[in-house]
């Protein structure tokens, strides 16, 4: 039984390496500035697409399998899934993001910052938001860097609860 165990956990470590072997020397797998400045790209369409409403457009930012975890809700998993949430936020009028931290390793690349939010509300009225995000990303065949994970939460207070009624309820019978 050991055995089996050992074959089967040398074959996994075969079949899934961490590292890509170069003249018989480990090495690891990098991640490059042209992947950095890819990723910025990516960034940036996300940005600019939700702002113009090119929804489209925007569902070629995530992957396929994207999970977004928006605050205070369950998350959304897929494209449709996350194109169905934009289309339905309030109207985009302003977006900024600071990327603070950008990093990866072979594949997958992740980031972290600030973002500034300003969108329209169903009875007009202006909705500014700010807080912090942490995104993953996974390199595709074309080279493109989309959004594969997606965290975000507000750094504004909640609104306040509305005042209890001084008046008391009817009892029902």
């Amino acid at each position: 039984m050991r055995t089996t165990c050992r074959m089967a956990a040398a074959s996994l470590m075969l079949a899934f390496p961490l590292v890509a072997c170069e003249k018989g020397e480990a090495k690891e797998l990098a991640f490059t500035p042209q992947d950095s400045a890819a990723v910025r790209v990516a960034v940036e369409k996300w940005r600019t697409t939700l702002l113009a409403q090119n929804f489209n457009g925007w569902g070629t930012t995530v992957t396929s399998d994207v999970v977004m975890y928006p605050p205070n809700q369950d998350p959304t998993i897929g494209r449709d899934a996350a194109v169905a949430y934009v289309k339905a936020y309030p109207k985009v009028t302003m977006f900024d993001i600071v990327v603070d931290e950008l990093g990866g390793r072979g594949d997958l690349a992740y980031d972290r910052g600030t973002y500034t939010i300003t969108a329209i509300g169903p009875n007009g009225a202006e909705i500014n938001d700010r807080g912090s995000f942490l995104s993953t990303f996974r390199r595709q065949a074309d080279g493109t860097w989309p959004h594969s994970r997606v965290m975000w939460h507000s750094d504004m207070p909640l609104p306040a609860a509305p005042a209890a009624s001084a008046t008391p309820r009817p009892r029902a019978k």
